[in-house]
């Protein structure tokens, strides 16, 4: 009996390891334009220095802490009010891109850092969703 079940327990770890996707695909996800996190600041640096980078395109890489119901925009954690992430939107008021609501981790945009209301913004034409934060946090 063992030996007729043998080739069934083989086949099926052999289409278990080929299905579905890698840890690694899984990994990230971009939403929009493809960003480069090569040169990615964590955002509780850039909000603690931002007159150096108001009005400047920057790269930030930060803790997501809340998606708008849209998808369109999401909050960055800093050390005290978050950085607000927009999408660019088309002549039709159309977002560039949309984050799933229930999305955690970390996000990586970029663009050119404005503030509005007392709060940091930044208008990108991509973001990048990852599990674990790109940049050094010693940046």
């Amino acid at each position: 009996m063992m030996v007729r079940l043998l080739p069934l327990l083989l086949l099926g770890l052999v289409l278990g390891a080929c299905g579905g996707a890698s840890d690694a695909d899984q990994a990230e996800t971009t939403y929009g334009t493809p960003v480069d996190a090569t040169e990615a600041m964590p955002a509780p640096a850039v909000a603690a220095e931002d007159s150096l980078y108001v009005g400047h395109r920057v790269t930030i890489d930060g803790r997501l802490t809340a998606v708008r119901a849209s998808g369109c925009e999401i909050h960055l954690a800093t050390d005290a009010t978050p950085i607000v992430v927009t999408a660019t939107r088309s002549d039709a008021e159309s977002c560039a891109w949309q984050v799933p609501r229930d999305a955690q981790g970390f996000a990586v945009a970029s663009g050119t850092l404005r503030v509005a209301d007392d709060t940091l913004r930044l208008t990108a034409d991509g973001v990048r969703m990852t599990p674990v934060r790109l940049s050094s946090p010693d940046s």
